[in-house]
């Protein structure tokens, strides 16, 4: 019997938005850092009951990442790149807010916590234009030669045009020249995109500039008719297409993602696009990892309608038919193949807190890290500008707020990237007792300063903040790989009483391979 539930949310960057759980029991972390479980959980919580995952989304959260509500810790995660399709190309990028992922390994939902083992960035939309001609602010709208764009006041933008960072849609739309851009986001129920963060990126550093987000509708031969809206498409000459991933066939009602070489490549006249490659990219395939997704599911998107059946992001859903199209929800249940066999149905968006006053407030995003550049009510945290004037202080207070505290905030970002924050929860440093429990998160960047295993060295975050690092006996380094100064890295840690951030794991980060996604 399939149980319904309604929740009322308010948002946007919910739409489309899967989330595929495969569970499997488990327990917690091992014996690895000083004889204790906890210290290799999640967030250093003190119990955790593991059960495989598959999750897809954007991410909503930093620190470590949050994808549909869940904190997956991605230290010793392999993290693999979008246009490659692969199990083995990795993404040279950092993780960043807005952009979209699939990823595999385990969680415990009770305590929103979970450890990623691999991560698959999803790619999006890819294209040259010309933001002061080709982009509505009003309209929020990127008018790409291919195809058009959405995107909201809580799309991210970022970038830089010579020494100018740019961090909103206003700031881009002032350019006057081209400018290639790539955009992470969410498939809408009428086959539309939606922006959940927009990049500008160096043409030289990408193999294909190009790449289209859509549904196929028709086949005949090579050719493929994709929608890219409610009445928009692009024909696609698919030759000389590599189909991704390898073995696949594409079907009429795929989503897929083209890429091609250059802006030459479409031919405006008759909207016709020379692929050099087309992904699959439905919620099954993302899931797959090398294998095949099963056992029990939770996603959420859009539903649609083809015939009699309900799809739910593009996955077949059996067991329950009262779907509204276009509508987001999020289905619970098992796999049956590639259909989700539903047991719950809700109607889901953001998520949602009680102030001290009872009263309740819906947030879309969430930060877990130290406060750098503290001035009056604004803040860093990750990377991300917060606002915390108007925010309800669980622990702690605005008064008492220091850079290099550990913060957890909840917010939604506004237009221009700022993250205003409905909540601030401030974790007293350790004690001595609780050794970091429930107080890890992860931070990236450069490091500074090395002298060698267990000495003190610095890390200079996205933001640009210097954190003075403190190794221990038992830190663990991935593969045994030691860091020099440049070296960028990913740290698992907490804030000690006096102000450092003490490293339980380290993993040395690949180059850029040439990208510069985050």
């Amino acid at each position: 019997m399939v149980q319904t539930r309604n929740r009322i949310h308010t948002g946007t960057l919910s739409l489309l938005s899967i989330l595929l759980l495969s569970a499997c029991g488990g327990g917690g972390g091992g014996i690895a850092d000083g004889g204790d479980s906890w210290s290799l959980n999640p967030a250093g919580a003190v119990s955790y009951s593991a059960a495989a995952t598959h999750f897809q989304g954007p991410i909503s959260g930093l620190g470590s990442i949050v994808v549909n509500g869940v904190r997956f810790e991605t230290t010793g995660a392999s993290i693999y790149d979008p246009d490659s399709f692969d199990d083995s190309t990795p993404f040279g990028s950092d993780l960043a807010m807005g952009m979209t992922v699939a990823l595999m390994g385990d969680a415990d939902e009770s305590q929103h916590l979970g450890r990623a083992s691999r991560v698959r960035v999803v790619g999006g939309v890819r294209g040259t234009l010309t933001p002061r001609r080709d982009m509505s602010v009003l309209n929020h709208t990127l008018a790409f030669p291919t195809q058009t764009v959405s995107f909201t006041d809580a799309t991210l933008f970022s970038g830089t045009v010579g020494s100018t960072s740019i961090n909103s849609a206003t700031q881009l739309s002032a350019l006057t020249s081209p400018v290639l851009l790539n955009v992470y986001g969410l498939m809408q129920s009428d086959n539309s995109f939606l922006a959940t963060r927009v990049v500008l990126i160096d043409p030289s550093t990408h193999a294909l500039d190009l790449a289209v987000r859509g549904k196929v509708t028709a086949i005949v031969g090579n050719s493929y008719t994709v929608a890219t809206g409610a009445a928009t498409s692009v024909t696609v000459d698919c030759t000389s297409c590599t189909i991704q991933p390898t073995g696949n066939t594409p079907a009429v009602n795929d989503a897929v993602r083209v890429l091609a070489t250059d802006g030459n490549s479409f031919n405006p006249g008759t909207s016709t696009l020379t692929g050099s490659r087309m992904q699959l990219v439905d919620a099954i395939r993302l899931a797959r990892f090398g294998g095949v997704a099963s056992g029990f599911a939770k996603i959420k998107g859009a539903a649609t309608q083809v015939a009699s059946d309900w799809y739910v992001a593009d996955v077949l859903v059996t067991g329950f038919s009262n779907f509204v199209a276009g509508q987001f929800y999020e289905v619970k249940g098992t796999w049956s193949g590639n259909t989700l066999v539903a047991t719950v149905v809700e109607q889901e968006g953001h998520d949602e807190i009680v102030d001290g006053s009872g009263n309740n407030h819906n947030y879309g995003n969430e930060l877990y890290g130290a406060v750098s550049q503290l001035s009056g009510s604004s803040m860093t945290v990750q990377g991300i500008t917060v606002d915390v004037s108007s925010a309800y202080f669980k622990r702690g207070s605005l008064a008492s707020l220091a850079n290099g505290q550990f913060v957890e905030i909840k917010g939604t970002l506004n237009a221009n990237g700022v993250l205003m924050a409905i909540q601030v929860e401030v974790k007293s440093s350790s004690n001595g007792s609780d050794d970091g429990q429930g107080r890890y998160f992860e931070i990236k960047g450069v490091v500074g300063q090395w002298m060698g295993a267990g000495q003190v060295f610095s890390i200079t975050d996205r933001s640009g903040a210097v954190l003075t690092a403190r190794p221990r006996t038992s830190t663990v380094y991935k593969s045994n790989l030691l860091p020099s100064n440049g070296s960028r890295v990913e740290i698992k840690g907490f804030m000690n009483t006096v102000g450092e951030f003490e490293v339980i794991k380290l993993e040395v980060k690949s180059g850029h391979n040439g990208h510069s996604d985050d």
